[in-house]
């Protein structure tokens, strides 16, 4: 029998890190240059077959970076089923905030799978935040996996938003036996 599911997932992380742009990709399999801050809340669906399970419905809530927006997220949060945590390769500073950011969705979310993303692997010559401090960084603070990406070239852009909803489909499956 062919289920269908809805999910929803967060997108967050500092200003300007790439979170629209991995999202565009991945909602559209397009990517844009030019740059325009998200105000509030953007939130891109796709549908998705899973084999052996069936439909998932995926709605991924972009927040905005900037600091005056960071009094509404509690209420964006709400009902997500895993996060995506995103910084710059090419930022030290959106590394560095990444604790405080998972502080918070497990103050307001609770539990949930958290997925590291350093973004713009594309400008490998600008890097400032090596693989290995991202790797660390995920085991130090328990979260559910690792990727580097490129928004622009695509590069595991597929994987960091459909690895959670396996997990959660392969959770959901032995709950059910």
């Amino acid at each position: 029998m062919a289920h269908i599911l809805h999910i929803k997932a967060i997108i967050v992380g500092e200003f300007a890190v790439g979170k629209t742009s991995l999202c565009k990709r991945y909602a559209t399999g397009m990517f844009k240059e030019e740059y325009k801050p998200t105000l509030g809340v953007d939130i891109f669906t796709r549908k998705i077959e899973i084999k052996d399970f069936g439909s998932v419905i995926l709605s991924i809530w972009d927040t905005a970076g900037q600091e005056k927006f960071r009094k509404m997220y509690p209420r964006y949060y709400k009902g997500a089923k895993y996060a995506i945590l995103v910084y710059d390769i090419t930022s030290r500073e959106t590394f560095e905030s990444i604790t405080a950011w998972v502080e918070e969705i497990r103050k307001h979310v609770g539990e949930i799978p958290i997925i590291l993303v350093g973004n713009k692997i594309d400008l490998e010559a600008y890097r400032q935040v090596s693989n290995e401090e991202g790797l660390d960084m995920t085991q130090k603070l328990k979260l559910e996996g690792f990727y580097e990406t490129s928004a622009r070239t695509g590069l595991n852009v597929n994987e960091i938003f459909e690895a959670p909803i396996k997990m959660i489909i392969k959770d959901l499956m032995e709950k059910a036996e």
